[in-house]
């Protein structure tokens, strides 16, 4: 077990930035950049330590879950889960992925164990009940991205940026935002795009 940790850590804090990734469709609310106004969206979380945040703060988390999940719903279901694109990075340079995977290890092995562990669980429920087309009930999604916030709350800020910047070098919004939009009803992300700052809103406000 001791040895899977780190693995288990890295996949974690990878699914977690693989979920704040929504900016790649939409260009990000007025008035703020990607690289500026996005960072405060990778800041999702509630305290330093999950297990010393004010129980408020993981209610209106888990709340603002709730709703950003059957907001952003519709447009889940609209993506090719079984596309090769998603098991693989087109073009990568396989030094500036090495870059993100170092910089998800940093950010992983800094969690708290208690998220972590409910972030891994919560992954591994929704994996037994992925359909044939690769989708998950609204359920484990739901717990998903409750579990996510809480994971990444219980992180330093500037790590969590360190990751996303990392990845801005992998996966470019400029060369697959179009592409991947394209791909999908474009109210719907939009839709889900929005619902993920005010999920971010809730949530920054006790980043440490």
């Amino acid at each position: 077990m001791a040895k899977l940790l780190p693995c288990v850590v890295a996949m974690v804090a990878v699914l977690a930035l693989c979920n704040l990734r929504l900016a790649a469709f939409v260009p990000p609310p007025a008035g703020q950049s990607l690289r500026h106004g996005v960072h405060m969206s990778t800041a999702v979380g509630a305290a330093a330590v999950l297990g010393a945040a004010p129980a408020a703060f993981a209610d209106k988390i888990d709340d603002a879950a709730t709703k950003l999940s059957e907001a952003s719903y519709p447009f889940l279901k609209e993506i090719d889960w079984t596309s090769p694109v998603y098991g693989s990075l087109p073009n990568a340079n396989p030094v500036k992925v090495l870059a993100v995977i170092n910089k998800a290890l940093v950010m992983g092995a800094s969690m708290d164990s208690a998220a972590l562990k409910k972030g891994v669980l919560a992954h591994a429920s929704a994996i037994g009940h992925v359909d044939s087309k690769g989708m998950i009930p609204l359920p484990d999604y739901t717990a998903i991205n409750a579990a996510i916030g809480h994971m990444i709350a219980s992180v330093p800020k500037n790590q969590v940026i360190d990751v996303f910047n990392a990845a801005g070098d992998v996966v470019r919004k400029e060369e697959v935002g179009a592409y991947m939009k394209s791909l999908v009803n474009s109210g719907d992300a939009e839709a889900a795009y929005k619902a993920f700052w005010e999920f971010k809103d809730v949530v920054a406000a006790a980043q440490r």
